[in-house]
């Protein structure tokens, strides 16, 4: 999404649904990075820890993929087994929303990119981003938040696969995402 010199770069499970829709809501463009040319352009960007983000986003991917539609999580948390449990710890990513968030900002020019941190109500930090740069963003409309820890469904999957999570586990997972560790060490967050 675009506007006079910004880009937003959508990153799923970043809040990026509702920092979209909320932009979309003032007035600002949906487009490809492919349509925009991205000189001189200042690029909004929403990271989140991975860790975190991986067990919302493979509790996303189960709830979307795997199991049909309005069946409740007990149904994946019933039929859970060494098999379904080994090739979900072992693979990690699965979709957009466990992918790596480096993988949605390779290209750009980290030095263009201003990040915010998604997990801190990122639109207030947002609008006074964008209001110090003479753009104005309404922050009261109503738009879907679309947040997993609303939705009852996700939510019961977070704490089951956060119960599932051992020590081994957490390292492999922070070792296939050091990427994204790394990148969050060294940006400093817009506060």
């Amino acid at each position: 999404m675009s506007k006079n010199d910004f880009c937003y770069v959508l990153i799923p499970k970043n809040s990026s649904t509702f920092v979209g829709q909320l932009l979309l809501a003032n007035d600002w463009k949906s487009d490809s990075f492919l349509n925009i040319k991205l000189d001189n352009k200042k690029f909004i960007v929403l990271l989140r820890d991975p860790l975190d983000r991986w067990i919302t986003g493979i509790a996303q991917y189960l709830c979307s993929h795997i199991v049909p539609h309005n069946l409740p999580a007990n149904v994946i948390i019933s039929q859970w087994n060494t098999f379904v449990e080994t090739v979900i710890f072992d693979k990690i990513i699965f979709d957009d929303h466990t992918e790596k968030q480096v993988y949605f900002i390779q290209g750009l020019p980290l030095e263009q990119c201003v990040f915010f941190n998604s997990s801190n109500v990122p639109e207030e930090k947002l609008k006074k981003y964008l209001t110090a740069q003479g753009l104005d963003l309404n922050i009261d409309i109503s738009v879907d938040k679309n947040s997993s820890h609303s939705n009852e469904q996700h939510t019961k999957l977070i704490s089951f696969i956060r119960k599932k999570l051992t020590q081994e586990r957490v390292d492999h997972i922070k070792k296939t995402y050091w990427e994204d560790y790394g990148l969050i060490s060294k940006v400093k967050f817009y506060d």
